[in-house]
């Protein structure tokens, strides 16, 4: 809502959801639908939810395009789904970014999604993914674009190779590879550099039950058919576009 505010100038009043029914999908939107709606001030126009794999789409964008909300949440978790919706979108002239679209998980910005699409639909569709690539990570990420000859580095790359940092970083200061040294060195450990970078917030340190403290998410949408976070302001690579309202 602070994103869509700050580049069109206006809070969006109405939210759609188009989703499948896995568990992913349906545990994403739980608590949007229970709190967040109301705490937002946003009212739901449009409430479908679809049982993967979807044959067509043109019923749910219908849907869409006859109530037009503010903002859609469009959440498929296989890639031939989200290509039917998105296709489907841009033929009903909700595409490019039109009808601000936010998707959830890392499947909407695959490069396979890319490869087996008109890249042109894919303009300014988000997503909301727990690691990207940010502003701390660019000389890394040409490396690896060189040494892989993949277009991008995911979030499943990003968040492996940072876990992989925190384990160096642990042993280091364990000073042996033993296992509850390590545990031990894990548990104190709070730095904001080295493995920090590879991490939204830009900072690792744990609490008691294990779970990163000061952990973020990021927003990523797709510009010139590359998917670049413009969320928020200080990891961001580009500036999100929204609509004018």
């Amino acid at each position: 809502m602070e994103m869509a505010e700050k580049a069109s100038g206006k809070r969006p009043k109405t939210i759609g959801i188009v989703m499948d029914n896995t568990a992913a999908s349906v545990a994403f939107v739980k608590p949007i639908r229970a709190t967040q709606l109301d705490k937002l001030g946003l009212k739901l126009v449009v409430d479908e939810t679809f049982t993967p794999p979807l044959a067509n789409a043109t019923p749910l964008i219908q849907k869409v395009r006859s109530q037009r909300p503010d903002m859609l949440l469009l959440l498929p978790t296989a890639i031939s789904d989200a290509k039917l919706l998105l296709e489907k979108m841009n033929e009903f002239g909700l595409g490019k970014g039109k009808l601000p679209t936010i998707s959830n998980g890392a499947a909407i910005l695959d490069p396979d999604l890319r490869s087996n699409m008109n890249v042109e639909q894919l303009e300014g569709v988000m997503s909301v993914v727990a690691n990207w690539t940010t502003a701390a990570q660019k000389d890394m990420v040409e490396d690896f674009k060189k040494k892989t000859n993949e277009p991008w580095a995911t979030q499943h790359f990003m968040t492996t190779y940072g876990d992989m940092w925190i384990f160096k970083a642990a042993l280091e200061a364990a000073g042996k590879a033993d296992r509850e040294s390590v545990a031990q060195a894990l548990r104190k450990m709070d730095v904001t550099s080295g493995p920090a970078n590879y991490f939204p917030g830009g900072r690792v340190k744990f609490d008691e039950r294990g779970r990163r403290e000061g952990a973020t998410l990021l927003i990523v949408q797709w510009q010139g058919g590359v998917p670049v976070t413009v969320y928020p302001a200080k990891e961001a690579l580009a500036a999100p576009v929204w609509p004018k309202q």
